[in-house]
């Protein structure tokens, strides 16, 4: 069984905790740390610790206050970390979503995240 880190257990807390959890997630991050996701329609990602935090605020809604984050599978090769999850939310479309994050760590924090959807 693979442990996950300590930086990812925090990000998902952080995640889960909403607007209160804005501080943790970006004390998580590198200053230039680079996030990738299918969220907002852009096609590079977000890079540097305020863009990503801005894109985190963007994309939440009161609705999305009431996340919660199973999470499951945890792959660990080297520096890259990559987990799957299930996000129950009344803000996604039929109230659950799930997919994968894909992290890379450098010095415990986290210099790059992934986050891809699973599509029926």
């Amino acid at each position: 069984m693979n442990s996950m880190p300590l930086e990812i257990t925090n990000f998902f807390l952080a995640m889960q905790a909403g607007p209160s959890g804005q501080e943790l997630l970006g004390a998580l991050f590198t200053d230039d740390a680079e996030y990738a996701e299918p969220f907002s329609g852009q096609d590079e990602p977000h890079r540097g610790r305020d863009a990503i935090l801005a894109a985190f605020a963007g994309s939440r809604t009161e609705d999305f206050d009431d996340a919660v984050i199973h999470l499951g599978s945890v792959e660990i090769a080297g520096e890259t970390i990559t987990v799957a999850w299930t996000c129950y939310s009344r803000a996604i479309p039929g109230g659950q979503g799930s997919g994968k994050n894909i992290f890379r760590l450098e010095n415990g924090k986290i210099v790059s995240l992934t986050t891809t959807l699973d599509m029926p």
